[in-house]
C-alpha cells in the first residue's frame, strides 16, 4: 500500500491510503461527490440572487440548466416550450449568457450541452 498526500482542496497535512494511486474507487467517488455539490451550490448561490432578468430569459435559462445533464433539451422540447428550433434557443441562450454572465461551472456543463458556433449575423 502507498501513501500518497490527499487533493481537491483538502488538508495538505493529512494522508490517504491507496493500493493503486489516484484511482482508489472511494478519491474516485469522493471527487465525483465534491464536484456535484460544487455545482449545486453554484446553482443555489444563482438562482438565490435577484434577478435581473425578464421571464422569457429566466424560462430559457432554467429550461437549459434542466436538460444540459442530458446532452440538452431535445428540438421537440424546445419547440413546444419556446416556439424555437434548437438552434435559435442556443443561439438565445448564449445572448442571455453573455448578457447576464454565469457561473463557471454552469457555463462549462451549458457548453457541452448547448455547443456555440459561429452564428451569421
Amino acid at each position: 500500500m502507498s501513501v500518497t498526500h490527499a487533493s481537491d482542496g483538502e488538508n495538505p497535512d493529512r494522508q490517504t491510503k491507496s493500493s493503486a494511486g489516484n484511482s482508489d474507487p472511494v478519491e474516485v467517488d469522493v471527487r465525483r461527490y465534491r464536484r456535484w455539490r460544487d455545482r449545486r451550490r453554484e446553482a443555489e448561490r444563482l438562482r438565490s440572487r435577484p434577478s435581473m432578468l425578464g421571464k422569457e430569459a429566466e424560462d430559457i435559462l432554467d429550461f437549459a440548466r434542466t436538460w444540459a445533464p442530458f446532452g440538452g433539451a431535445p428540438e421537440e422540447e424546445t419547440f413546444v416550450n419556446f416556439g424555437m428550433c434548437r438552434s435559435r434557443f442556443t443561439e438565445r441562450l448564449w445572448q442571455i449568457i453573455g448578457e447576464v454572465g454565469s457561473g463557471l461551472t454552469e457555463v462549462t456543463e451549458l457548453k457541452r450541452a448547448y455547443p456555440q458556433r459561429n452564428w451569421p449575423r
